[in-house]
């Protein structure tokens, strides 16, 4: 019988990789749909910066019959897999599951260790409680379960995604009585604008998944399916009293794919913050720039909105349909233009090194984001993530390293280059991307007062960073926290 159950999150530095503070917003949904018929505890190792030994006294005190472990992103594999080994380690009893993105793009992979003993493709509030059942009952064939992937007579045995939770209002809010949510609401990711808050006690949500789009280098579609699903407008607002009136929140942040395509929902939830006069400050870090108007724009920054991190991509037209972007230039310097009129902070991200890209093209993307004036421009390095058109395309044209494997625990993030084409190589990706990004962000010195501010660091911190960007050319920096 299943009794206590332990969601788990590594600790980030465990491999001298970069801090990660994560907010507990998965960990809190997955809480809500188990507290009713489990004991559920959250071992969170990087909030409290445990040690591998501590983390495995933890478990072993604990002595889960089910232990999951949230694997968000491809750079920390070793991290999660170091978490499924002390798990077994500490109770050999236990079953471990994984789920998240980076099992939902890459499960076999994962499943090639024997510490894990199964997989959850896609969402798990909908599939964790429907595992636990059918190990707890074992009441229906495990083969009619969609979305996982486990172990049948040494067997990797990959059952594919075949439903979505269709109304994302019947999901509950978070529960977060398992943990001291202060302690991650007055912490945030330093060296990271786009989630770093302007004020404190912040929280995240999400108010709806998936995208209408099909850019070719995002994954967007094979984590949360084909179509983009909306919460309502009332449900939106009625977690945010919640979050505003119990936990004292100051700062939002809305990391939807796409939270602006609804127009009629977005102005719903922008007129109930206006009307609700909170001391309430918020910002979206992915923005669709063709989504917006001027009386959105007018109305986020009414309602609270401080900055906007627009997916502008490239500065030539050609690129942005290889990209498969649907933005006209144009539109973007509107935007850009309005945006700053209002007085929001303004960011961009851009790609460079798409297959099919000329080195001119990568120049004027270069040009483009410096005429922008934007407050900060990241530059990212077109990357073949699992189960993209990018990926399919690099591949057949023979672009990648013959040792190139998304499970070689290797992964370094997006100022990592990996294709090689006629037009450039990722050596000279690397190094251009990390001068120019130099070179157009800190013109001056009050444009990097700003820019540290918005990552929450010092300017000391700030030029440590500049420099061991340009001399590592963006690969495997060390920050200082």
């Amino acid at each position: 019988m299943i009794k206590k159950i332990m969601l788990a999150l590594p600790n980030s530095r465990w491999f001298e990789l970069r801090c990660w503070h994560t907010f507990p917003y998965t960990l809190g949904l997955l809480t809500s749909v188990l507290k009713d018929k489990y004991e559920v505890k959250i071992l969170d190792a990087d909030i409290e910066d445990l040690t591998l030994e501590e983390t495995k006294k933890r478990i072993s005190d604990y002595s889960p019959d089910i232990f999951c472990i949230s694997c968000m992103s491809m750079e920390y594999a070793k991290s999660f897999k170091e978490m499924a080994s002390i798990a077994k380690s500490a109770h050999p009893q236990t079953k471990v599951i994984i789920g998240g993105i980076y099992p939902t793009l890459l499960p076999e992979a994962l499943m090639k260790d024997e510490n894990i003993d199964y997989a959850i493709i896609g969402e798990g509030e909908y599939r964790l409680p429907k595992l636990l059942d059918y190990l707890e009952n074992k009441n229906f064939p495990i083969e009619q379960m969609d979305g996982l992937v486990y172990r049948k007579e040494e067997k990797i045995i990959t059952q594919p995604v075949t439903n979505y939770i269709k109304n994302l209002d019947e999901l509950p809010f978070p529960c977060y009585d398992n943990v001291n949510l202060l302690s991650y609401a007055n912490k945030a990711n330093k060296y990271c604008y786009f989630l770093y808050p302007k004020r404190f006690p912040y929280a995240y949500t999400i108010t709806s998944r998936g995208c209408a789009f099909n850019c070719i280098f995002c994954s967007s579609k094979s984590v949360n399916g084909p179509e983009i699903r909306y919460r309502s407008a009332e449900n939106v607002l009625k977690e945010i009293d919640w979050l505003v009136k119990e936990h004292k929140i100051k700062d939002l942040i809305f990391l939807d794919d796409n939270f602006y395509l609804d127009k009629v929902r977005a102005k719903k939830i922008l007129q109930g913050l206006i009307e609700r006069n909170y001391d309430l400050t918020w910002k979206s870090p992915n923005v669709a720039v063709y989504a917006l108007d001027d009386e959105l724009l007018e109305l986020m920054k009414a309602s609270g909105c401080y900055h906007i991190a627009l997916a502008i991509e490239s500065g030539t037209e050609e690129v942005l349909k290889l990209l498969r972007k649907p933005l006209k230039l144009s539109k973007a310097r509107e935007v850009v233009k309005k945006a700053k009129s209002l007085g929001f902070e303004v960011t961009a991200m851009f790609v460079i090194g798409t297959p099919g890209e000329t080195w001119e093209q990568i120049r004027q993307t270069f040009r483009f984001a410096e005429e922008l004036d934007l407050d900060y421009a990241a530059f990212n390095i077109a990357t073949p993530l699992p189960k993209t058109e990018l990926y399919k395309i690099a591949k057949e044209k023979n672009l990648l390293p013959k040792d190139f494997r998304f499970d070689n625990l290797d992964f370094k993030g997006y100022g990592k280059a990996s294709i090689t084409t006629d037009e450039f190589t990722p050596e000279e990706l690397q190094i251009l991307r990390a001068f120019e990004w130099d070179r157009i962000n800190f013109k001056n010195n009050e444009k990097a007062i700003k820019i540290a501010k918005m990552n929450g660091i010092t300017m000391e911190q700030l030029n440590k960073w500049r420099v061991s960007t340009r001399r590592n050319i963006g690969v495997n920096v060390k920050l200082t926290r």
